[in-house]
């Protein structure tokens, strides 16, 4: 089997807040004199931990919880800060040329933060990492579905009232099944950012790809793995040249899909999908965008060619400008195995 390590590889769908290390937890926590809640980490300390009844609802259930637990150690620039460096630099060490974040101004709320303090911490950590690794960046403002769309609209003004120039996508993540997408498109109108996406078919089915196609005209889709299960779904979704941001462990985690074997990665792209990968929430998932792209490799089948093929389809569909995508996907083609 190849050594992949050093392939270089593209990170389309990432929760920042969700790249926290329980490392960093504890440092957070006591820099912050915070008391750990209990229950958060496993027997070894190494790992996130969460109740687990058996079902996809207790496990998103238990996720949200765990992740509202950890990240309440966050307090002030100087945390988002460290939480982003991290990210960036653990990433870049495993081949990782290009992410793009999604940031939470609700988060920044929680954490102290106005949009502006929160995006200047950001930034900081961002430009440290990128200094020292070469890695590059842009990020997805972001609401959270399950807030309701009145908080939508309050973070797309909040976005569009400070623009910044990495901040080129506004995105929605959360309870797929929470309101309705048409609550939302309001929202999207508002924030007025170049690109689009939201989280849809991973807890929701097709119709939550289909309602965020056709009101919110993204094209491309946190995860929306579930389309695998709609055959007129999968064509309307290749007519339009459909990028899925793929994000196996954490489809596994949350019981989407119960292995390896049953996950539809491998069928999407066959079948001619623009297929991108993520990390998702990788430090709760116990992943990395490196160990996404090894799973692709050792239980999907996939090639260096194909995995490599995998990196131009998520350059091609970044939202960034022109020259750096050129100067990307340069990177790419200059690799050799």
């Amino acid at each position: 089997m190849n050594d992949i390590s050093k392939l270089p590889k593209v990170d389309l769908h990432i929760h920042l807040e969700g790249s926290i290390t329980p490392a960093m937890v504890r440092k957070l926590a006591d820099k912050n004199g915070i008391e750990i809640p209990d229950g958060l980490f496993d027997a070894s300390g190494e790992n996130f931990h969460w109740p687990d009844d058996g079902t996809a609802a207790g496990a998103l259930k238990g996720f949200v919880e765990a992740y509202d637990k950890a990240t309440s150690v966050m307090r002030g620039a100087e945390d988002f800060e460290a939480v982003t460096y991290d990210y960036f630099a653990r990433s870049a060490a495993e081949g990782c040329i290009y992410a793009e974040p999604i940031i939470s101004a609700e988060h920044g709320a929680m954490a102290g933060l106005t949009y502006a303090e929160m995006m200047a911490a950001i930034t900081a950590g961002y430009e440290r990492a990128k200094a020292e690794t070469g890695i590059e960046a842009r990020f997805i403002a972001t609401c959270v579905r399950h807030y309701g769309p009145a908080a939508a609209i309050h973070v797309a003004e909040i976005t569009r009232d400070n623009p910044h120039p990495l901040v080129t996508a506004f995105g929605m993540a959360g309870d797929e099944n929470a309101h309705s997408v048409a609550d939302f498109k309001a929202a999207y109108d508002i924030a007025a950012l170049p690109y689009r996406n939201a989280h849809a078919g991973e807890a929701a089915g097709a119709e939550s790809i289909r309602a965020a196609r056709e009101l919110l005209g993204v094209r491309r889709f946190g995860h929306m793995v579930r389309a695998i299960e709609d055959a007129a779904l999968m064509q309307e979704q290749l007519k339009i040249n459909a990028v899925p941001e793929v994000c196996v462990s954490s489809n596994l985690c949350l019981k989407v899909y119960p292995d390896y074997a049953s996950h539809p990665l491998r069928k999407f792209f066959d079948a001619g999908l623009k297929v991108t990968l993520g990390s998702d929430d990788p430090t709760f998932f116990g992943t990395s965008i490196g160990r996404e792209y090894q799973i692709a490799h050792a239980h999907f089948g996939f090639t260096v060619a194909e995995l490599l093929q995998i990196s131009r389809n998520a350059i091609e569909e970044a939202f960034c400008d022109t020259e750096t995508r050129t100067r990307l996907l340069r990177r790419i083609d200059a690799y050799s195995v």
